[in-house]
C-alpha cells in the first residue's frame, strides 16, 4: 500500500495527538494538600497555545467547574466558562490557590482537567488532555493532650483549672502553653508544661512521690536544782495553850472558894 505525499500531513497530526494523549494519560498522578495551600500545576501541551482547566469533585457541578470557583460550571465551546492557561514553548504552568475559590472547597479527591479544547467533562474523551487527582485535606487547627499519672485516679488542672482524673484525653485545645498538675490523696503534687501547637497529638505521664509523715522532735527544757541558801532560823518560844492555862487557873479557885465558905 503506497500513501500519498498529501496524506502524510494527516497522519502526522494524529500521531501527535495521540502521542499528547498518551502523555497525558502517563502523566496522571494524585496529590495530597491542605485547603489553603496553593497547589502547583503544571503539563505539555505542544502544538498549542492555550490549555482550557476544570475540575470536578464533592459538592462541583458534574460537568466540571472553573478553577477559581466551585460553583460556576464550565460550557462546552464556551472558553470563557474555563480558566484558561497560556502554553509557553509547549509547556504550561497554573498555580491553584485553594483558599480563594469562590463558593468554597469540601474535603475529598477532585480531578483537574487540562484539554486543548473547551471541553466539559461529559465531552473530555473526544480531545487530548491531562488530568491529575489531588486529595484536599481540611488542616487542622487544634491539638490533643493524654494525661497519665502513676498511679492513676489522681485530679488533673489545666492552667489552674479542674479537668477530670488520670487517664484523661484533652481534645480541641488551642494551640499555647498549658501547665499540667496532677495531684492525689496521699503523695505529693507533680507539674509540668506542654507546648501545643496544632495538629499535636501529645501524651505525658507523671509519676507520684508517696508523702512521708513529718517527724518531730520536741525538746524538753533542762531544769537546773540549785540549792537555797542556808538561812537560820529562830527556834519559835514554847508557850502552853492558853484554854488549858484558865482550866486548871478555875479548878483551883473553886476549891479554895469552896474552903473558905466552910
Amino acid at each position: 500500500m503506497t500513501t500519498g505525499s498529501s496524506e502524510w500531513p494527516v497522519i502526522l497530526l494524529l500521531a501527535a495527538l495521540a502521542l499528547v494523549v498518551i502523555i497525558g494519560a502517563a502523566a496522571a498522578e494524585s496529590r495530597t494538600a491542605a485547603i489553603g495551600e496553593r497547589v502547583s500545576l503544571s503539563g505539555k501541551a505542544v502544538g498549542y497555545d492555550t490549555v482550557y482547566l476544570f475540575m470536578t469533585g464533592p459538592g462541583v457541578p458534574s460537568s466540571g467547574s472553573r478553577m477559581d470557583s466551585s460553583v460556576a460550571p464550565v460550557v462546552t465551546g464556551n472558553p470563557n466558562t474555563f480558566t484558561q492557561v497560556a502554553v509557553d514553548d509547549g509547556y504550561w504552568n497554573y498555580s491553584w490557590n485553594t483558599a480563594r475559590v469562590s463558593g468554597g472547597l469540601a474535603e475529598g479527591e477532585y480531578t483537574i482537567y487540562a484539554a486543548t479544547e473547551p471541553v466539559s467533562a461529559p465531552d473530555i474523551s473526544g480531545v487530548p488532555y491531562s488530568d491529575i487527582r489531588i486529595t484536599l485535606y481540611r488542616p487542622p487547627t487544634t491539638g490533643s493532650l493524654s494525661v497519665l499519672s502513676s498511679p492513676s485516679q489522681a485530679q488533673v488542672t489545666v492552667n489552674g483549672r479542674y479537668a477530670g482524673d488520670t487517664p484523661l484525653n484533652l481534645t480541641s485545645l488551642s494551640p499555647g502553653d498549658y501547665t499540667i498538675e496532677v495531684a492525689r490523696e496521699g503523695y505529693l503534687p507533680a507539674k509540668e508544661t506542654v507546648i501545643i501547637t496544632a495538629g499535636d497529638r501529645k501524651v505525658i505521664e507523671l509519676t507520684l512521690s508517696p508523702m512521708t509523715p513529718e517527724t518531730t522532735t520536741t525538746t524538753l527544757p533542762v531544769t537546773v536544782l540549785t540549792a537555797a541558801p542556808e538561812m537560820s532560823t529562830p527556834v519559835p518560844t514554847t508557850r502552853a495553850p492558853f484554854p488549858f492555862l484558865a482550866i486548871v487557873l478555875g479548878l483551883l479557885l473553886g476549891a479554895w472558894f469552896c474552903r473558905v465558905r466552910k
